[in-house]
């Protein structure tokens, strides 16, 4: 693959990448390793096969992600705390991110929710994905992540309403 066209998907998908896998991550400095690690894996794996390379890129991101919190025996016994909250440097690492002050509410919201349904909405709503993509980077069914997306939304209203509740 040629120099430039390396350089133009970096520049083109580096905060896709890096927002998703602080959502995940939770912590600046393994979002950002992650993401250049997933950007070299990408690029050696992508065969001509993948059709779309922001979705692949974020499967990557996704399983490295995984892979490190596997090997750190944590995958299972996240704190609540981490849960429930964003780091203060992830959230000023998102803000970087998040331009639109619609968003930053939106993303805030959502640190207040469990894992998974935040990853389904971070790849609809901030990553833009069909949901075909996004079954793809989760490895799940479309049916299936039609449905995550539906209560994730579900339990995203219920903490708009309790936090705008008067």
């Amino acid at each position: 693959m040629r120099q430039d066209a390396i350089e133009e998907l970096y520049k083109l998908y580096y905060n896709d990448a890096l927002l998703y896998s602080l959502t995940i991550a939770g912590d600046k400095q393994t979002a950002e390793d992650v993401v250049q690690g997933a950007f070299y894996k990408a690029l050696l794996t992508s065969d001509g096969t993948v059709k779309n390379f922001k979705s692949w890129l974020l499967r990557v991101c996704r399983n490295d992600i995984y892979n490190r919190l596997r090997k750190d025996r944590r995958v299972e016994s996240l704190s609540a705390e981490r849960e429930a909250t964003l780091t203060e440097e992830a959230e000023n690492a998102v803000d970087n991110i998040i331009r639109r002050e619609e968003y930053r509410a939106l993303h805030r919201a959502m640190a207040l929710m469990k894992a998974d349904e935040r990853e389904y909405l971070t790849l609809f709503y901030f990553e833009e994905l069909p949901i075909a993509d996004i079954a793809n980077v989760l490895q799940k069914s479309e049916t299936a992540t039609k449905v995550a997306l539906y209560r994730a939304r579900e339990s995203l209203k219920k903490i708009f309403e309790a936090i705008y509740k008067k």
